[in-house]
């Protein structure tokens, strides 16, 4: 922020950065859950089955995979408040997903998505990294429990739309109109880094994590698969197997998203109290205990709804605190901007998208979907190992 700038007008632009930002990531979750609570929809739509789904997930996937690459190149250049302008193009692209005339011209569009997104993601969080830089104490977890109360608002409307049976592409034109407002009316509130003046900065380079950076990346992977495939994938499990009706169905991803959103909201007291990484073994732990139980809840007969509903709190739980975390560390490393830092993890993290859902789709396909969330928990007990690597690496918890 720039110094010339009194002790009282600092105060005033980081508020007025931080509530900008929280309701960016509202509706960034909003969006979000609009768009897997209508997953059900979207497969009769196209005519898919899980794998097609699968695909339209996995072209997002690419085309976030594609830029990744260049994103930290971009952030160098232009800035994290300069580039959520791709928020702009991020609305359009949501608005044209239910209602492209041929499934093969979706994943075009999809890609696109997935491109843009990436970028809009980098933009948010490492504005985020700045004011939480400006208030001197960790508020990171706060933006992203702002995202998830976004996904449960947007969740209970999907299930209001639903049940008024309001068209799909009504309910993604609405969720696009918001985008637009909120960008056009709070983007200039956003804190603006100073530029890089490095000469090596004026040429676009692959940049890829190395010593600590790749071992947060590395967890990164695959705690984004999880958390991407349960959010993504919960509804549809919801009316699959657990078989509720498609208008309750995304009472799952609600359950999910208010109890991460808890979990945000206490994050910042939990870091500011005990090492980060030892956090993240104990959110391994609860995460791998969610996903054993949801895996398992349609066995339980008549109790099956009540099983998944409690799995997907203790999940939720877990998975809370562990993204803030990854950013954080990695948007705070030296001789990286906060967004530099968080685009070279997700170099290595962003490939999760491109095995996780797509995987989980053709194994549902094959052995249905509930065994393919065995294979999600595998990935959780995969998580806390590595949890336990970085832990003992930066030593024994300790309180602060």
């Amino acid at each position: 922020m720039d110094q010339n700038y009194s002790a009282a007008e600092l105060r005033l632009a980081k508020n007025h950065a931080r509530y900008a930002l929280m309701t960016m990531f509202f509706f960034a979750g909003f969006t979000f859950a609009t768009l897997f609570s209508r997953m059900p929809a979207l497969k009769i739509i196209y005519d898919f089955n899980f794998t097609g789904l699968g695909l339209m997930e996995l072209s997002m996937s690419i085309g976030g995979l594609l830029i990744m690459p260049v994103c930290s190149n971009l952030a160098n250049r232009y800035g994290s408040k300069n580039l959520t302008l791709m928020g702009f193009v991020v609305a359009t692209l949501f608005a044209l997903i239910p209602i492209m005339p041929s499934k093969y011209l979706l994943f075009p569009v999809c890609m696109a998505y997935g491109m843009f997104v990436s970028l809009f993601d980098i933009a948010i969080n490492g504005n985020s990294i700045l004011v939480e830089k400006a208030y001197k104490r960790s508020i990171l977890s706060k933006f992203h429990a702002i995202y998830y109360v976004g996904t449960l608002t947007g969740a209970l409307v999907a299930i209001l739309f639903l049940t008024l049976e309001i068209p799909t592409w009504a309910h993604f034109a609405t969720a696009s109109l918001g985008i637009f407002t909120e960008l056009t009316l709070l983007r200039p509130y956003l804190i603006k880094e100073r530029p890089k003046k490095h000469t090596e900065d004026k040429k676009f380079r692959l940049l890829f994590p190395k010593g600590i950076l790749l071992l947060i990346a590395f967890f990164a992977l695959f705690s984004r698969v999880i958390e991407g495939v349960v959010s993504t994938w919960s509804t549809t499990y919801m009316n699959e197997v657990i078989t509720l009706p498609q208008n309750l169905a995304p009472v799952g991803l609600a359950v999910y998203a208010s109890f991460m959103s808890v979990g945000r909201f206490m994050g910042d007291i939990v870091r500011n109290r005990f090492s980060e990484t030892f956090i993240l073994v104990i959110c391994s732990c609860i995460a791998c205990l969610g996903l054993a139980m949801f895996a398992s809840a349609a066995s339980f007969g008549d109790a099956a709804f009540g099983i998944s509903v409690v799995a997907l709190f203790i999940t939720g739980i877990g998975m809370s605190c562990i993204v803030p975390i990854v950013y954080s560390q990695a948007g705070s490393q030296p001789d990286v901007t906060p967004g530099t830092g968080i685009a070279m993890v997700n170099t290595i993290s962003g490939t999760g998208f491109l095995f996780g859902p797509f995987l989980i789709a053709n194994i549902a396909d094959i052995f249905g979907l509930r065994v393919s969330f065995v294979y999600v928990w595998t990935l959780s007990i995969a998580m806390g190992i590595l949890a336990t690597i970085l832990w003992r690496r930066n030593g024994k918890p300790k309180h602060k």
